[in-house]
């Protein structure tokens, strides 16, 4: 039997080339479109405020929104005062405003503006360290961002300091900025101030601000050792405390939002799960393929 030699196959000079793989896209361009559906909240607000901006030109009791809902003044401090006896806000501003800023007015400031940066470091953090659940954490934020912006359009309420000027419950001032004094920046107080007067004032119910620590804590629960739970636990409280002093919102408003970080955490896993499974079961492994049997003749 005559036996025939392989010959060697020469690789062209371009097919070397030709294999390269292309260039990979920076990390921070990588994160940027990732990020990309996180826009979707960012027209969510403008959408909300167009929505209240009827009644943000007349914030007055039964003034409605373009959608015919109206504005709801007593309510929520109904609640507030029939669970504690009286409402929070003005019975902490009570005892504790006077005679300039002070320390905690430092705090509550700085953890008011944590807020506005939590979510972007939050979303690269999970970008970065927990890539296997990034979907699940746009969906947790997306899903926050719909369920908040749809009770601002059918309830919007006056949060204490807006009540307050309408003689619904005692005296409240809007202090959120009080403590850039205490920490010689009176220059971001009145930054914060300006930004303040063009938001939607009503978007009271639930509250975001309480909301975003509690969605951290929870969606990274799993993988977080109890030093950073703690430590999450923690800033949720405080924000939650520095909420209600600083006349931002009433207790029934940060619960709302606790609960809605509860529903945005559950809808998440649940279709994160859901996506798994139908994923393994359009899988076949190596294991389901049919052997093959033999007939005997």
């Amino acid at each position: 039997m005559r036996r025939t030699s392989a010959r060697p196959i020469r690789a062209s000079a371009e097919e070397p080339a030709r294999r390269l793989p292309r260039p990979l896209q920076p990390t921070w361009v990588q994160l940027l479109l990732a990020c990309s559906p996180l826009t979707l909240v960012l027209l969510s607000y403008v959408l909300a405020q167009w929505i209240s901006a009827p009644i943000t030109a007349r914030p007055r009791q039964g003034v409605t929104n373009r959608l015919g809902f109206g504005l709801h003044v007593t309510a929520p401090p109904a609640v507030d005062r029939a669970v504690f006896g009286v409402v929070p806000s003005a019975w902490l501003q009570q005892r504790l405003v006077g005679g300039g800023a002070h320390w905690y007015d430092a705090v509550a400031a700085l953890v008011y503006v944590s807020h506005f940066v939590v979510l972007p470091v939050g979303t690269a953090l999970v970008w970065l360290h927990y890539r296997d659940r990034f979907r699940a954490w746009i969906t947790a934020v997306l899903t926050l961002t719909a369920v908040g912006m749809l009770l601002y359009a059918v309830y919007p309420a006056a949060p204490p300091w807006l009540a307050s000027q309408q003689g619904a419950v005692a005296p409240v001032r809007r202090i959120s900025g009080l403590g850039w004094d205490a920490l010689g920046l009176p220059l971001v107080r009145h930054l914060l101030g300006d930004g303040q007067a063009g938001s939607n004032p009503v978007a009271a119910v639930p509250s975001l601000h309480a909301a975003t620590p509690v969605l951290l804590l929870l969606f990274l629960w799993p993988v977080l050792r109890w030093p950073w739970r703690a430590a999450l636990a923690a800033y949720a409280a405080v924000m939650a405390v520095a909420l209600v002093y600083t006349g931002e919102h009433y207790v029934i408003d940060v619960v709302a939002g606790w609960a809605t970080a509860v529903v945005a955490v559950t809808v998440a896993r649940a279709t994160h799960r859901t996506g798994r499974s139908h994923r393994s079961i359009g899988t076949r492994t190596p294991h389901d393929r049919p052997r093959r049997t033999e007939v005997s003749t």
